[in-house]
């Protein structure tokens, strides 16, 4: 049966979220988490509790529509290629000038079985059997042209069955290699003169890794270092070995997360110096949520 999406209550948020923008303060809101460029918003409801992701603005009907039909295409195939995805459904209202802003909705699953918070709380043998499982899923999905964002953040385990829960930047190319995502709308929390310049230097390392199996897994590895679960490491090495070429280290690891944390830090910063110029030079509201500084 299809997500049915509390439409009223949507709007109410949405007004809620320009209000928090005007006032340049999330308070009032209930942050569920923040993503490098979105931020996911509790909602409650008569209907149900539901996690709804709010997208960058964007700029008319006809792009938001594009941005649709790709996430539509890009669930299509992660289903087909025997990832279990997270009913998601995909509304919108408009904005001053033409411009729409979206939201990815989801119904709320119980926090206690995201895999990051799991990792924490199961023993070494839940862990092992859980990264088999992921290796498993990995390897059968992720190509050339199919990508996989899929740090341990974005896992929900339920009964033994791993959900998929971010599908919110699909990670598609053609068969030329180009990102099949509209690149430039999550670049848009840049300040302007820098987007280009930033896009160009770092958007090629920013999606390469989520194209191969041995990437993904680099990269869920890495991640383990934010979420304090580094001791980790080691076994799921031994364990991701065994089917990986070239063979994984834990230099390898840390030094690719040391080197990611950077990027988005220097990101941080640059959006960081946009909102203030916004606020302090421009007299009008900055027209993203930051997260707050993260403890990478």
């Amino acid at each position: 049966m299809p997500l049915t999406v509390p439409e009223d209550d949507l709007r109410e948020l949405e007004q809620h979220v320009r209000a928090a923008l005007a006032a340049g303060d999330p308070r009032g809101l209930t942050v569920l988490g923040y993503g490098e460029v979105t931020l996911v918003l509790a909602l409650e409801t008569a209907r149900g509790a539901f996690a709804c992701k709010r997208l960058p603005v964007f700029g008319g009907r006809e792009r938001f529509e594009a941005y649709g039909r790709t996430l539509t295409r890009y669930t299509d195939r992660l289903s087909a290629a025997g990832v279990h995805v997270a009913e998601t459904a995909l509304w919108h209202t408009g904005l001053p000038f033409g411009k729409i802003v979206g939201y990815c909705v989801q119904e709320t699953l119980p926090v206690k079985r995201l895999v990051s918070h799991l990792l924490h709380t199961e023993d070494r043998a839940w862990a092992e059997d859980f990264f088999a499982r992921f290796l498993d899923t990995v390897h059968g999905a992720v190509s050339p042209v199919l990508g996989l964002d899929a740090q341990a953040s974005n896992w929900i385990d339920l009964d033994g069955d791993l959900v998929y829960l971010d599908v919110t930047s699909p990670l598609m190319r053609d068969a030329r290699g180009r990102e099949l995502l509209d690149v430039r709308l999550f670049f848009t929390s840049l300040p302007w003169i820098l987007r280009d310049a930033v896009r160009i230097a770092v958007a090629k390392s920013i999606f390469d890794k989520f194209y191969t199996p041995r990437g993904v897994v680099l990269d869920f590895l890495g991640n383990l270092h934010k979420e304090r679960l580094d001791a980790l490491v080691p076994a799921f090495l031994e364990q991701a070995n065994a089917r990986i070429t070239p063979a994984l280290t834990a230099g390898e690891v840390a030094a690719y997360y040391k080197g990611d944390a950077s990027m988005w830090e220097l990101i941080q910063r640059l959006r960081k110096a946009d909102r203030a110029w916004h606020l302090k030079v421009l007299r009008r509201p900055y027209p993203f949520l930051l997260p707050p500084d993260a403890d990478r």
